[in-house]
């Protein structure tokens, strides 16, 4: 792994400075053709709300999924509603000549027993678990858990609990019916990824994004802790990642690293006054700790360090670094965002509507706005219109949610998730 910081900062009225320190951890790829092997389990709600269009699109996305992976990855496919089936004992591609039939064959059913899908896909993700391998199981559901445990706290504890044990969690969620509060809890406490399929025609995209990121994985459990220096202060960590504090520190859990894709994560500190007659040329803010396990060469898994201190020269005056400005950009829009569900949920759409005008002018007036910011303010145009127009539905919210979370986990990439902008242009 590679990670560098990039500084912002400004002089705040009391003589001190406020410093942005964007962290960024690119993953190294591979430089033959191995890769990590995988061991995943497919979890299909087959419920009776899956019927027609969304579990025939369920199915192609995993049947396409199945037939990129290597023959020597293991995959198992579960199907649920009231009851739980094994589709596929897991095993290599080999031995699963006619796992794609096998997967067409899913029909729809009755009620929604998510925790015994999922329980299932677990077991089977466990009975194959290596340390060098990525051990995953990918929930995909339209509804709400309704038979079985349907308590939110204890599925997650099942999920924390099994990433503990090393058999990662990804949930995947269809239409506008499933609980999503539920689907991104799992998801972090089982420390995958969550996914919101709007249209059906996305299905396909989001398991593409999912493999292609378990294809280039080159860490997993990455984590960091953040430190002030003694007289300093920590302001706030902008991205959304699950976080603990224990005094001073707090550690946050960023979960895995791609070759595909980097992680970013924006904290602000408090640079304390210079005393008179003293200011230095540099200073050291805060101290970054980077661990993961770290894929090597040679397929081992290895527990890597990094410590990155941030250093600042307050002699040479305040610094706007463009890059994260726009960083700093995306993480107010996503919160723009929270704030729009919160005053829907309150009903006070007037507040919503003007807080989405006022970050998409505030993106255009920005100096560092770039093709990726028009279209966030864009969106927020286009949703605020629609707000107006026709009010807001559980799509919408959804919607919301899953822009917000994408931002605050450094996901802007996802290709799949089709912003309205876009979609309106189409």
């Amino acid at each position: 792994m590679k990670p560098s910081i990039q500084l912002d900062h400004e002089p705040v009225a009391d003589g001190g400075w406020l410093v942005r320190a964007l962290l960024r951890i690119e993953g190294e790829a591979r430089g033959d053709d191995r890769r990590v092997p995988l061991n995943l389990s497919i979890v299909l709600d087959r419920s009776g709300s899956m019927a027609g269009e969304k579990i025939a699109a369920a199915k192609q996305a995993a049947r396409s999924l199945v037939q990129r992976l290597s023959p020597s990855d293991t995959v198992s496919v579960v199907a649920f509603d009231t009851a739980v089936e094994t589709i596929a004992e897991p095993d290599t591609g080999e031995a699963q000549q006619d796992l794609a039939s096998r997967i067409e064959a899913i029909y729809a059913g009755a009620t929604t027993n998510l925790s015994g899908g999922w329980l299932k896909g677990r077991e089977h993700v466990a009975a194959r678990r290596r340390d060098e391998t990525v051990n995953r199981v990918l929930l995909m559901t339209d509804g709400l858990a309704n038979v079985g445990v349907t308590d939110p706290l204890r599925l997650q504890d099942l999920c924390r609990s099994a990433a503990d044990a090393g058999v990662t969690t990804t949930t995947i969620g269809f239409g506008d019916g499933f609980h999503e509060e539920l689907l991104q809890a799992m998801a972090d406490a089982g420390g995958g990824a969550t996914y919101y399929i709007e249209e059906i025609d996305q299905a396909h995209g989001v398991f593409e994004e999912e493999l292609e990121g378990l294809l280039s994985v080159c860490a997993q459990n990455l984590e960091v802790s953040l430190v002030p220096t003694a007289g300093n202060e920590f302001v706030q960590v902008w991205h959304d990642y699950p976080a603990k504090s224990v005094g001073d520190r707090l550690t946050v859990a960023i979960g895995d690293l791609y070759a595909r894709e980097p992680r970013l994560m924006l904290a602000e500190f408090l640079l304390k006054p210079a005393e008179e007659g003293r200011e230095a040329e540099e200073v050291e803010v805060a101290t970054f700790t980077i661990t993961a396990d770290v894929f090597t060469p040679e397929g081992n898994l290895e527990k890597q360090t990094v410590t990155l201190p941030v250093m600042l020269s307050p002699i040479e005056g305040g610094y706007a670094n463009p890059e994260v400005r726009k960083e700093l950009l995306h993480q107010e829009a996503a919160r723009t965002r929270r704030e729009v569900r919160e005053d829907w949920e309150r009903g006070d759409f007037a507040a919503a509507n003007m807080k989405m005008r006022m970050m998409s002018a505030n993106i255009l007036s920005a100096p560092y706005v770039d093709d990726e910011l028009r279209e966030v303010s864009r969106d927020l145009d286009i949703m605020a219109e629609q707000a107006e127009r026709h009010g807001v539905s559980a799509r919408e919210r959804k919607y919301m949610r899953q822009r917000e979370y994408d931002a605050m986990r450094s996901k802007k990439a996802a290709s799949q998730r089709v912003s309205r902008a876009r979609r309106e242009e189409d």
